[in-house]
């Protein structure tokens, strides 16, 4: 993709973004009737009216990519492109009045991000990255955090201890022994702080293609360490339910430290 057409897909995103919050925020404000999934996770008719028309607007502009969202069907047309889609990621957040939700739209090449979006209505924040830049609301965007911190002063978060497998559970406690402080909840929202604030690692089980991907191409742009649990990178396979072990440091050592501990 060359700079001409990432620009124009950054404006695409973009306003495609401000257009699926006509839908989210507008449900964030009602009483929402929620439903469960087989899988026991929430889920309401806005994340369903959100990922319907995020579908519908990407294939006008993209008809021959392939779709993978979470609240409908794959579509495959054999493509090397796919678009992955989560409208709501953090439907518990969104459900309870907690702003800290985002939609996650990723563009894959094959099997890797090139490049994505990922919006939190309520703090008026779109962010765009293409693996080497990141924008911030359209202006361009470079951490300034200290990366050179030991894993003893280190904060660490993950969304939710059900998350984890029994025993990788107790490593994770383990593990936050180890670190300077740790905390639960923040869905997409912890990943951003990585970039932009005060949480230096994000460690988390049982993550599906459209939890992660859409977050990597934003994280590498800020020389921000992601990867499984193994040290190897996340990849993408449309016709395969992967779930992901997904480990994201400030700094190599911090990554190598935990990876060896993990193994």
């Amino acid at each position: 993709m060359n700079q001409l057409e990432l620009n124009s897909t950054h404006e695409f995103l973009y306003d495609l973004c401000k257009k699926v919050r006509k839908i989210t925020l507008n449900g964030y404000k009602e009483i929402k009737k929620i439903n469960y999934k087989i899988d026991g996770s929430p889920v309401t008719k806005f994340d369903v009216e959100a990922d319907n028309i995020i579908r519908k607007i990407i294939t006008y502009k993209f008809p021959n990519h392939n779709i993978l969202s979470e609240e409908n069907s794959n579509i495959n047309n054999n493509s090397d492109y796919t678009w992955v889609i989560d409208p709501i990621d953090g439907t518990k957040s969104y459900v309870i009045g907690r702003p800290l939700w985002g939609t996650l739209i990723a563009l894959i090449f094959k099997d890797k991000p090139i490049l994505s979006v990922v919006d939190l209505p309520c703090l008026d924040e779109i962010w765009f990255g293409d693996n080497i830049c990141c924008y911030l609301n359209k202006k361009k965007f470079k951490s300034n955090k200290n990366l050179d911190i030991p894993l003893s002063e280190a904060m660490m978060a993950s969304t939710h201890p059900n998350l984890f497998k029994n025993t990788n559970y107790d490593r994770y406690n383990l593990l936050s022994k180890k670190v300077k402080s740790h905390l639960w909840s923040g869905d997409c929202h912890n990943y951003l702080l990585l970039a932009n604030g005060g949480i230096d690692i994000v460690i988390e089980e049982n993550l599906s293609s459209y939890d992660i991907l859409p977050l990597i191409p934003i994280l590498k742009s800020q020389n921000i360490y992601i990867s499984d649990w193994q040290g190897d990178d996340i990849t993408f396979e449309l016709n395969k339910n992967i779930k992901y072990q997904v480990l994201a440091s400030l700094n190599s050592n911090i990554h190598n430290e935990i990876i060896s501990f993990f193994n």
